[in-house]
């Protein structure tokens, strides 16, 4: 199974096994957020760690130089921490009865908008 996480040169099977990649970070991410909704520790610290996580094995997919996964973890962290919440705030107003569903909810899309971008930005550069 180690051989499926390597890039074969093809753009379009490369980017589908990227894709793979964010999709079971994501759904780890929403499993995450529901198992530690409502425990003293909170979610924030784990999830900050899965997403540095993921930018780091997308970084080392694409074979992309250390600075940049550096760069691109630093903004991932705050970027998704601020669209999480904002989306969250959002989502709760709009559907308070779905609780923990509308983080897992969110949380799953921030981790794929996140990871897209990242590949956009390491895919691009390493053309």
């Amino acid at each position: 199974m180690g051989g499926f996480f390597k890039r074969t040169g093809n753009g379009r099977r490369d980017f589908g096994k990227a894709n793979l990649i964010i999709f079971l970070f994501a759904l780890a991410h929403a499993l995450l957020c529901y198992l530690l909704h409502d425990t003293s520790v909170g979610d924030g610290l784990f999830l900050t760690i899965l997403t540095i996580a993921m930018v780091f094995c997308l970084i080392r997919f694409y074979g992309s130089p250390l600075d940049v996964f550096l760069g691109l973890a630093f903004l991932s962290c705050f970027a998704g921490f601020y669209f999480g919440t904002s989306v969250g705030d959002y989502l709760h107003k709009t559907f308070p009865t779905l609780g923990v569903f509308n983080n897992m909810i969110v949380t799953f899309a921030t981790t794929e908008i996140l990871g897209l971008a990242t590949v956009l930005v390491v895919a691009r550069k390493n053309r």
